[in-house]
């Protein structure tokens, strides 16, 4: 089954916020339905594109994730991000 970055990009969203804690790919593997082997890619993706921060103890969301996700579009639409530098 294929999971979509945007799916795990969410899990990973409400399974913080739901335990207030970085969680595993094994916690949101569960969420999403596959296994952990599938999303470990997505997740390094997403850590990758900054929308995921790496703990010891898992991945959390970034304020530019919860920005991202309150504009209510999909990772695979088209989005033009303005990047400022200091």
């Amino acid at each position: 089954m294929d999971v979509s970055p945007h799916a795990v990009l969410v899990a990973v969203r409400d399974e913080y916020d739901a335990v207030d804690e970085p969680v595993g790919p094994q916690q949101i593997a569960t969420a999403v339905g596959t296994t952990p082997r599938q999303i470990r890619p997505i997740l390094e993706s997403l850590y990758r594109s900054e929308f995921l921060a790496k703990t010891a103890k898992g991945y959390r969301p970034t304020i530019t994730a919860r920005e991202f996700l309150e504009l209510d579009i999909q990772l695979s639409e088209v989005a033009v991000v303005e990047v400022i530098e200091d």
